[in-house]
C-alpha cells in the first residue's frame, strides 16, 4: 500500500513504518476476508501490536530527541491507543471483534497521523531539523 500525500510526513523511516502499519492492517483485513480461521487473525493482530509498540517507541525517541513542546500529550495519544487495543486483544480470545478492531484501528491512524504526527512533523521543521 501507498500512503495519501495527506499523510506522508517526508520523514523516510516514519513513513515507512506507517506504511508497515497499514500493510499489516490490510494482512488483519485479508485474513479476516479469507476465512482463514482465529488463529490467524489472531496472529496477524499480534503482529500488528507489535509493530505498533515499536513504531510508538521510534516516534516518541525522536520528538524527545528534538524537545517537541507536546510530547506528553502525544505520549498519552500512544498509551491511550496501546490500551484500547489491548483491550480488543483481549476480547480477540474470547470472540470474534475482527471488524471493530480493523475499523477502530485504520480510523486511529488516518486521524493521527493526519493531525498529531503532522504537529510534530512541523515542530521538527521549524526546528530544521527535516
Amino acid at each position: 500500500m501507498s500512503l495519501a500525500d495527506e499523510l506522508l510526513t517526508g520523514i523516510q523511516e516514519i513513513d515507512d513504518q506507517h506504511e508497515t502499519l497499514f500493510d499489516t492492517l490490510e494482512t488483519l483485513e485479508n485474513v479476516v476476508a479469507a476465512g482463514d480461521g482465529w488463529s490467524a487473525a489472531y496472529f496477524a493482530l499480534s503482529e500488528l501490536v507489535q509493530f505498533t509498540r515499536t513504531h510508538f517507541t521510534v516516534e516518541e525517541a525522536l520528538m524527545r530527541l528534538h524537545n517537541y513542546p507536546d510530547i506528553e500529550k502525544h505520549i498519552a495519544e500512544h498509551q491511550t491507543f496501546t490500551a484500547h487495543l489491548g483491550i480488543l486483544e483481549q476480547q480477540a480470545v474470547q470472540r470474534d471483534v475482527s471488524s471493530q478492531i480493523i475499523e477502530f484501528v485504520r480510523q486511529w491512524l488516518i486521524n493521527h497521523i493526519g493531525h498529531s504526527d503532522q504537529a510534530y512533523v512541523l515542530h521538527l521543521r521549524t526546528a530544521a531539523v527535516v
